[in-house]
């Protein structure tokens, strides 16, 4: 194949490329996304928990949040429980001071005085355990129908997707 031949080649292939793309861009929707889908069922369970855990409970998305990640990770360093909320230090050490207030959580500061250590008290356990048997109710309701396969196969497809937005973040963060 000759030099001018495998340019022309190379263009007409190009052009389908393009042509194609254009085409999926054109029928692609941002609520076609994954990441659009996840996020809207996240943002609706998490209003409906908080409403639940308001009105049952009198606490904020923030505060069942902590208590919940608290009591599955304790004892947890301020940093730490402040990196799997998602949020920055100083909203979760507000967070924090409330619960604290409420008597739900302690706040330990370190003996070398670097960093805090969070526990739940004994209230704060009982309202963990309030928490969570309401929590798997709600998750067996959004699992009714499914079979044990199906569910299976969906808590492996989430953790698959999970581990690979958390590569595209890295990707991103070292760019």
């Amino acid at each position: 194949m000759g030099k001018a031949q495998a340019n022309r080649r190379g263009n007409r292939e190009l052009k389908r490329h393009r042509s194609s793309k254009s085409a999926v861009q054109a029928a692609a929707k941002p609520s076609d996304l994954v990441s659009s889908k996840v996020i809207r069922l996240a943002n609706v369970l998490r209003r409906s928990s908080t409403l639940v855990y308001g009105r049952r409970f009198g606490l904020s998305q923030v505060e069942w949040r902590i208590v919940a990640l608290v009591g599955e990770h304790a004892p947890i360093s301020l940093n730490a429980l402040a990196e799997l909320m998602g949020l920055d230090k100083g909203q979760t050490s507000r967070g924090v001071s409330a619960l604290v207030v409420g008597r739900l959580v302690l706040r330990e500061y370190r003996r070398e005085g670097r960093g805090v250590c969070i526990t739940l008290t004994k209230r704060g356990t009982q309202l963990y355990d309030e928490l969570m048997i309401s929590a798997l109710a709600r998750n067996d309701i959004l699992l009714h129908g499914m079979s044990d396969a199906e569910r299976r196969e969906l808590f492996e497809i989430l953790d698959r997707l999970t581990s690979l937005a958390r590569s595209i973040l890295e990707r991103e963060q070292n760019a």
